[in-house]
């Protein structure tokens, strides 16, 4: 996250994309800028599109509205996320993870078209590379980049433990009253990571629309990072529509390809996740006061 800002700050992520937004911004119809946050949001995982949006907005405080809309495009998992815990976690196969990314990011790409049509197409500008003369010091514009990140790190690592320890303690709950268990598709809709758990194996459209979407406990982390104001319904809904051509995609994809995954997937069947209702209780408190503690940090 840290290196993803850099690379904004110092217009280094302008020069890279350059040759191929010569050619994008016809159809994306988006600016130098806002295509490098485009591209990197597609590879470094769910909250570094924000991240990068909000360093876009600090510059530009009178457009939140526009970042708002670029938000639900600039929004998917990583590759290796999805390669690695999805593809060979899951249906032990890097193809399926591939597969997944693919129509992830189709999707994204079919929604930044749609919802930027009625825009301009951006006009080139010379680009430099480097901090901006305004800036006190490249030393200083580094250092706040890694505070940033490691805040940011705290508001994405603190709701997936949070998300999980309600999750589990409603498990606990549900069982002992009505002896019943939360459906696995709930469990992976509010904590993405939980795709992975109880033997459960989706089908390859069904999981290309989940990661799509990210779970309640992502969009969370999505709307606790943004410093610019967020249409959540307007989020949400997008994101539900992206979700559906994902899969939509997917299943293409299976069609033109011919691929199946194989059916002794292993899934991670490992239950590593505590059941004690008293210790779950006692972590989500905690976990609830160390969200509250990052959000003072970043009204300093």
């Amino acid at each position: 996250m840290a290196f993803a800002t850099l690379i904004i700050k110092t217009n280094i992520g302008e020069v890279t994309a350059m040759p191929l937004w010569y050619i994008a911004r016809y159809i994306l119809r988006l600016d130098k800028k806002t295509f490098a946050v485009f591209i990197l949001s597609q590879i470094g995982g769910y909250p570094v599109g924000v991240r990068l949006l909000s360093e876009l907005y600090g510059n530009d405080p009178d457009n939140s509205r526009s970042y708002s809309k670029h938000l639900c495009y600039c929004y998917n998992s990583g590759p290796a996320f999805v390669t690695g815990i999805v593809g060979i976690g899951v249906y032990n196969d890097v193809t399926a993870g591939i597969i997944v990314f693919i129509s992830c990011l189709t999707a994204n790409f079919l929604a930044a078209v749609v919802m930027n049509v009625r825009n301009t197409a951006s006009k080139p500008y010379r680009t430099e590379i480097g901090f901006s003369s305004s800036d006190i010091s490249a030393s200083l514009r580094k250092r706040a980049s890694l505070i940033s990140a490691a805040r940011a790190m705290l508001n994405i690592i603190l709701p997936i433990l949070l998300f999980n320890c309600v999750t589990e303690l409603a498990g606990y709950l549900l069982h002992a009253v009505f002896n019943m268990e939360i459906p696995a598709i709930f469990k992976a809709v509010t904590e993405i990571t939980n795709i992975k758990t109880d033997g459960v194996i989706f089908s390859l459209p069904i999981t290309s629309a989940l990661i799509s979407f990210g779970g309640l406990c992502v969009i969370y982390q999505i709307f606790s990072l943004a410093d610019f104001k967020v249409n959540k319904l307007y989020f949400i809904f997008s994101r539900i529509l992206i979700s559906a051509v994902s899969a939509g995609v997917c299943c293409l994809i299976l069609q033109i390809t011919g691929y199946k995954p194989a059916a002794d997937a292993f899934a991670y069947a490992t239950d590593i996740l505590m059941t004690d209702p008293l210790l779950l209780m006692c972590i989500a408190a905690m976990t609830f006061i160390l969200l509250k503690c990052t959000e003072k940090m970043k009204k300093i």
